[in-house]
């Protein structure tokens, strides 16, 4: 079991991917914010049942907070460590990327790798945040609030993702882009 300075830690990095203050937290979860504050400094331990509207709150399972994995600030993520993510896209489609970092609590940055297929088109709902995408191979089409561009070949876009944005594959054959998104609050991405 962490220490409670490590659960407070924890709780307030989570308050803050959330970009949400500790009157927001309070009032969402039914307790003041100075017993909020109180946590998050580890003066004090949380109850289960503090814990679990905390929790609730702010999007996270409880165990996320009092689970003994203990995170270093440099985490090394093997080819072979990577992860799937799939998620539903604006037309409810399921969409597969590869997670190129894993999720820490202290990050707000997801790097993923995706492969387009022709004639595919996707996106992502609008987030706070930015991200930037490269383009490996292929050929992709952003549309970004009525801007659109073509990536090609070594082809970079950064972009804010507060309206969202769609993408398609413009391309005779997949084509493949990394992508580097830092989000302020919790968005499944």
């Amino acid at each position: 079991m962490p220490t409670k300075e490590e659960v407070g830690r924890r709780i307030k990095l989570a308050r803050f991917r959330q970009d949400m203050t500790l009157k927001e937290v309070a009032v969402r979860s039914g307790m003041s914010a100075t017993h909020i504050s109180e946590i998050e400094r580890g003066r004090t331990s949380p109850t289960i049942g503090a814990l679990e509207r905390i929790s609730k709150a702010l999007g996270e399972r409880p165990a996320h907070f009092v689970e003994e994995t203990a995170y270093s600030l440099a985490v090394l993520t093997r080819r072979t460590d990577r992860t799937k993510i799939y998620f539903c896209d604006p037309h409810e489609q399921v969409i597969e990327v590869e997670a190129v970092t894993r999720t820490v609590p202290w990050s707000m940055t997801r790097i993923v790798r995706d492969i387009t297929k022709p004639g595919m088109i996707t996106g992502r709902p609008p987030a706070l945040g930015e991200i930037v995408v490269l383009c490996v191979c292929g050929m992709l089409r952003f549309e970004i609030e009525g801007f659109s561009t073509v990536l090609r070949e070594g082809d970079t876009i950064h972009f804010s993702l507060t309206k969202g944005f769609e993408f398609e594959n413009v391309g005779d054959e997949p084509a493949e882009s990394i992508s580097i998104a830092t989000l302020a609050a919790n968005t499944g991405w």
